[in-house]
């Protein structure tokens, strides 16, 4: 299948709505604070792992949880909540989704137990919808260049989201405490439903009346929770155990099942049919890699520079410290994302993929031969964080080009809970290798980094192929 154009100036999607938006800069950047909003909430807690673990008394799988619950209740939330977005309006969800998110933030902040943390933490994960709406929101009520512009800003809050709260986590945690990340983080929350209430007018693409899809939602919670719990515990377990491996294959079993569900569901939860498109599968598997690699580091590096000088390999860094040290990262994530629109001008945007993969290989092959090293750390984890920052952004585009006019929707979709999957399957290999690392942690912390670098390598050969297909097809 050739390659689509997109909309006009580079936006997908056309306006469905006769919503009159006076202020379409007020509703962009009502839409974007919702975004990184979420997006900080993702990875704020990063730097305070290890905090949160000793403080809670958390084991190093139940501290990988505190970011795996979020992350893995947003693929199976996002796609719920977008459904109920399309039914009952996508402005009047949105704010349903921030208000919860607030509740729950408040809520992890008073948490007593790291049980009652990961129980806030995965109601949390509703916010991951926050992405899908807004997009929703300005597809339906904005053309041209102002879509142009929305479709910019909005995706790269995530990055930029990201990148940043990692700065921000472990300054709270040094100057006040762990529990003041979830005070501030509602505090923001709150403020973007404000602003959310006052810019985005109300009205909005019609309603859609469909069935809620029950059994989809189901398998998909299922399937992801057997896969990723298996992977988890598999050191605790035994890899070999009937229990690790009975968990993980009952996990594949149901996403087997929910692919053979959804392809007779009139709306599925999960619009598995995008995938009869070649590059969309293709596509997914890119994004895989853009959505696992930095969770990688995410993980470890806040351990690795916390761990006292005398081990050998820890940094000895503060909280604060290790944040700081992540900052030139979060600056080049935002930097990579404002980079793509001129790589894919001259190369295009398969080549652009494969650039973004082959940099966070790059940063990758760094962290995995000098972990004791800080300096070089912070320098192949910025460089790490420049491919991931192009890789964010080239994803979203290559989902609209590959993707028929009709369908850029549901690939869209389907393109986040497949990024979303990425990210959640990081954490439970991190904690895997380093749990299995204890009698040469330096070793563990390189294993890491070495499967973030296979990882890249394969986004690098599976960029080259969407590369080679868009000549063919040009």
């Amino acid at each position: 299948m050739p390659p689509t154009s997109p909309a006009p100036d580079g936006a997908p999607g056309l306006p469905t709505d006769a919503t009159v938006v006076r202020h379409p800069g007020r509703m962009t950047f009502a839409l974007s604070a919702a975004v990184l909003a979420f997006s900080l909430m993702q990875t704020l807690v990063v730097p305070a792992l290890p905090t949160l673990g000793r403080e809670l008394g958390a084991t190093a799988q139940g501290t990988g949880w505190i970011l795996t619950a979020f992350l893995l209740a947003g693929a199976v939330l996002a796609p719920v909540v977008g459904n109920l977005g399309d039914r009952f309006g996508h402005r009047r969800v949105l704010l349903g989704t921030i208000l919860v998110f607030a509740a729950a933030t408040l809520a992890a902040a008073a948490a007593p137990s790291v049980g009652v943390l990961l129980a806030a933490r995965v109601v949390q994960g509703v916010s991951t919808a926050t992405f899908p709406l807004a997009l929703a929101i300005a597809r339906s009520t904005l053309s041209g260049p102002r879509l142009a512009a929305a479709f910019g800003w909005i995706p790269g809050m995530i990055g930029l989201g990201a990148g940043t709260a990692l700065v921000v986590g472990g300054v709270v945690v040094d100057a006040l405490s762990w529990r003041w990340l979830f005070v501030l983080g509602a505090v923001l929350i709150l403020l973007s439903a404000g602003l959310v209430a006052a810019w985005v007018p109300r009205g909005g693409a019609p309603a859609v009346q469909r069935r809620t899809d029950w059994a989809g939602i189901a398998l998909l919670a299922g399937g992801l929770v057997g896969v990723l719990l298996a992977v988890s515990q598999g050191g605790t377990w035994g890899w070999g155990s009937p229990r690790t491996l009975g968990v993980g294959a009952a996990g594949l079993v149901l996403l087997v099942l929910l692919v053979a569900v959804e392809l007779r569901t009139a709306a599925p939860v999960v619009d598995v049919r995008t995938f009869r498109h070649g590059p969309i599968v293709l596509v997914s598997l890119l994004t895989v890699a853009v959505g696992f690699v930095p969770y990688v580091c995410y993980v470890a590096l806040p351990l690795l520079m916390q761990a006292p000088a005398s081990t050998g390999y820890g940094h000895g860094l503060s909280v604060t410290g290790s944040g700081l040290a992540m900052l030139p990262s979060a600056v080049l994530v935002f930097l990579g994302g404002r980079l793509t629109p001129v790589l894919v001008r001259r190369v295009g945007p398969g080549l652009t993929g494969a650039a973004a993969a082959a940099v966070m290989a790059v940063g990758a092959v760094g962290l995995a031969l000098w972990p004791a090293t800080p300096w070089a750390v912070v320098v192949a984890f910025a460089v790490l964080g420049l491919g991931n920052g192009i890789g964010y952004a080239i994803c979203a585009q290559l989902v609209v080009t590959w993707s028929p006019p009709t369908e850029t929707g549901a690939a869209t979709g389907l393109n986040s809970v497949v990024r979303t999957v990425g990210s959640a399957a990081a954490a439970p290999v991190v904690t895997a290798l380093l749990a299995a690392g204890t009698t040469d942690p330096a070793g563990a912390y390189s294993a890491a980094f070495w499967v973030a670098t296979a990882v890249s390598t394969v986004g690098v050969a599976v960029a080259l192929v969407l590369a080679a297909r868009s000549r063919r097809s040009a």
